[in-house]
């Protein structure tokens, strides 16, 4: 954790979505899953998201599998689904890539590479750690809200640093 994973997502999907009919940003799939009724709640955000879908309707998984595949099957979509932590949730929530239109792109994030393997993914990127100059200036912004470090905490910076491992947002 604290990597930049979600950050970096974030960006992403800012960043090229424009290129897409039909987009989600599902924040903190595990999450969603445990407290809105498992894989219905994260299928019934994916249709808000991707079609503006009403999900009064939706009352079940199967109808609402059934309606993402349909409905999907033809658009350019952009899906990505962050904080995964259970190859059942990709599972069960059973959106697939084949079942999305040409050009289309799911992604996923996740703190276990296995999972990606095991559910086929085609590439994994391994978010590289910062330096030890870029790591202190996240930690200096997000603290202290400047670029470096105030005289009065340069000890405790460094050793806070060297207990999150180059990872300033882990803490």
């Amino acid at each position: 954790g604290g990597m930049g994973k979600t950050t970096l997502a974030t960006v992403l999907y800012d960043r090229i979505s424009q290129q897409f009919v039909a987009c989600c940003f599902i924040d903190d799939v595990s999450k969603n899953y445990r407290l809105h009724d498992g894989p219905l709640g994260v299928q019934k955000q994916i249709l808000d998201q991707t079609l503006g879908q009403d999900n009064h309707q939706i009352h079940n998984h199967y109808s609402a599998t059934n309606l993402i595949r349909c409905r999907l099957s033809r658009q350019k979509a952009l899906m990505i689904l962050d904080n995964v932590d259970h190859i059942e949730q990709l599972e069960k929530i059973a959106v697939h890539r084949e079942w999305l239109g040409a050009g289309s792109r799911i992604i996923i994030i996740s703190r276990d590479e296995h999972i990606l393997k095991q559910y086929g993914v085609d590439a994994v990127y391994q978010v590289p750690l910062l330096d030890s100059t870029n790591s202190l200036q996240l930690l200096c912004r997000k603290a202290f809200k400047l670029d470096h470090i105030l005289n009065s905490y340069e000890e405790l910076v460094k050793y806070i640093l060297n207990y999150v491992n180059g990872l300033p947002l882990a803490f």
